[in-house]
């Protein structure tokens, strides 16, 4: 009886503080150093997600090449969408990646492509894998460091992945439309495009959504590849008003930019109530019944 008021007590402290009560292996977000320092680990997997054309030209040794575009397929009218299940697992295997792998998702920078590692990351870990991070600084960071680099393809033996979905993380319109009475949702695109100032021809309205906060994804970086500290993020998410215990959605043009945030908020902070809406201001803003707002805080 004492051992199960003991589980009782750390299940509702889990729940209490919002962070993930099961800890991860890994770091969410790592730098050159750590990546480095456990290059040799025999359970990392280095995913670099740049075009080929770039992984052959240099690389991260032992990394393997799997184009960031596979990973966010588009389906019908939406762009960069998860891929099926099957696909899904195809990649994953194809990549080495197996159910106790620790896999560092690499991009060509960190401000500027951090929400494309991110997007990455965040269809990893939706298939229902624990220990994955994303290079904060990219692989540019990592030659800027001086660190080696290498020009041989690697191809890793296929792993052995079946993919566990994790439905959660990922809401539909409808949802949307339910949290627009009430709800929290953030808006993690550039100011420019939250004031409706300007936006992608593929959206059908200059603006937000109604009630929506704006925390764009390039707050996480101080430069080019200077990832904040993590007092400074909790700061931002205080002053917001945002917290662990809320329901929080993001959303962005795509689908993209809202992992950014979802990756900050859920694997770097472990709060657990937060969902990416995919399809995001692409489909919504399509929908009659929704009017976008300009020039305002929410």
């Amino acid at each position: 009886m004492k051992t199960n008021r003991i589980l009782l007590l750390m299940l509702a402290l889990g729940v209490i503080m919002g962070g993930n009560l099961f800890a991860r292996d890994i770091p969410a977000v790592v730098d050159v150093a750590w990546l480095e320092a456990n290059l040799n680990n025999p359970k990392l997997i280095v995913l670099d997600v740049r075009k080929a054309e770039d992984y052959k030209a240099g690389h991260i040794p032992g990394s393997v090449n799997s184009f960031y575009g596979t990973w966010a397929p588009n389906k019908g009218a939406l762009s960069a969408e998860l891929p099926d299940v099957d696909d899904l697992q195809d990649l994953i295997n194809s990549s080495g990646i197996s159910n106790d792998s620790w896999v560092v998702v690499v991009e060509s920078s960190g401000l500027s492509r951090f929400h494309f590692a991110t997007r990455v990351a965040w269809t990893l870990a939706y298939a229902g894998l624990d220990n994955v991070a994303v290079l904060a600084e990219g692989y540019e960071g990592w030659t800027k460091a001086g660190k080696a680099i290498s020009t041989d393809a690697v191809k890793k033996p296929a792993g052995k992945y079946a993919v566990k979905a994790r439905k959660q993380y990922v809401v539909s319109m409808n949802e949307v439309l339910k949290a627009m009475s009430g709800g929290v949702i953030v808006d993690a695109r550039p100011y420019s495009d939250y004031f409706g100032l300007s936006k992608p021809a593929f959206v059908a309205q200059f603006g937000h959504l109604p009630s929506a906060l704006s925390f764009p994804t390039n707050w996480f970086f101080t430069g080019e590849d200077k990832f904040v500290s993590k007092s400074a993020i909790e700061e931002a998410v205080m002053e917001l008003g945002l917290n662990a215990n809320q329901e929080i959605i993001v959303y962005c043009n795509s689908g993209v930019f809202a992992t950014g945030v979802w990756w900050v908020l859920h694997e770097y902070l472990g709060w657990q109530k937060v969902s990416n809406y995919d399809g995001s201001a692409q489909e919504i803003s399509k929908n009659p019944s929704v009017k976008f707002k300009k020039y305002v805080w929410r």
